[in-house]
């Protein structure tokens, strides 16, 4: 008996490293992201599926985690939802399907701000191509945010500052490539609207971290796409290339803590969700750890982004 005791606590301590290891990658909070238009969430189990339907696309937390914003895609519209944490009791805030005409508006890329009182997104009702609007959370006071110092002809992803006092978001004016513009919020005052990239081949996809020192984006390096991450706030600031996948990386998300970034690549052959551990080194620089791979043979959707709350 005595020798079976001491064989089955070799086997025990000979699994502890594997159950350390799978505790370490354990992510904390909850990644939101969308596969075949079906709402999709990550936590520290693992991916699940959370609403079903396939015309989910983009959602994005809520400052309290409690509930979560996401668009609808129609054949040729799309709205912007509200819903609880668990995918149920959705409310409506946009309405743009007509059944008289063929092509209506589309409202895309929803961001709470920090306080949660409002919702920034994009829309074409007024424009040929989208443009920034507000929305109160409850979908009262819809109305253009003007970019003071711009003149962009299209505008695609967006992050709002930890403080609310201002607003990244992907920008695109001929010839291109996209940047990376932020505009002040509320837009007055002798404050204006500016670009903060210069990458040659375009940068997109901007998430500001939680302490707000830094900006996250996707930026094209040759033919591929890597994850950067600046200092908005010293226009002396370089990009740090986070990542060198040689692929496609798209939509990173800062974890709540600051500590992590997730993003998408398709190094394996499709979009699937990786991690970067985040510090900085004792010059203050930004320092990323390899990629974990979090999802395998997800095929995510990319242009959905992600979402990482707590």
């Amino acid at each position: 008996m005595r020798a079976l005791a001491r064989l089955c606590l070799v086997a025990l301590l000979a699994l502890l490293p594997a159950a350390r290891a799978a505790a370490d990658d354990a992510i904390q909070g909850r990644i939101l992201f969308i596969k075949d238009g079906d709402l999709w969430l990550m936590d520290g189990s693992g991916p699940h599926q959370l609403a079903t339907g396939g015309t989910f696309s983009q959602p994005t937390w809520a400052p309290d985690g409690g509930s979560l914003a996401y668009v609808y895609r129609g054949t040729n519209f799309a709205d912007i939802f509200v819903t609880d944490d668990q995918g149920q009791n959705q409310t409506r805030l946009t309405n743009s399907q007509s059944t008289v005409l063929d092509n209506n508006d589309w409202n895309l890329r929803p961001a709470y701000s920090p306080d949660g009182q409002y919702i920034a997104f994009v829309s074409d009702r007024n424009s040929a191509l989208p443009t920034l609007w507000l929305i109160n959370s409850d979908g009262s006071g819809r109305h253009v945010l003007t970019t003071p110092g711009l003149q962009e002809e299209d505008v695609d992803a967006l992050s709002w500052s930890p403080d609310g006092t201002q607003l990244a978001f992907t920008m695109f004016n001929e010839p291109g490539p996209t940047q990376i513009g932020i505009v002040p919020l509320p837009p007055a005052g002798r404050q204006q609207a500016h670009v903060v990239t210069t990458q040659a081949g375009g940068a997109l996809d901007p998430a500001w971290s939680p302490d707000g020192d830094w900006l996250a984006f996707a930026g094209h390096d040759g033919p591929a796409l890597e994850i950067y991450a600046l200092q908005p706030g010293n226009s002396e600031s370089l990009p740090t290339r986070l990542t060198s996948d040689g692929q496609l990386a798209r939509s990173p998300t800062w974890s709540p803590d600051g500590q992590h970034i997730a993003y998408l690549s398709n190094k394996t052959g499709n979009f699937e969700i990786f991690v970067l551990d985040i510090s900085t080194d004792a010059s203050g620089a930004l320092v990323a750890s390899r990629p974990r791979q979090l999802t395998k043979d997800l095929h995510v959707d990319a242009a959905s982004g992600l979402s990482w709350g707590r």
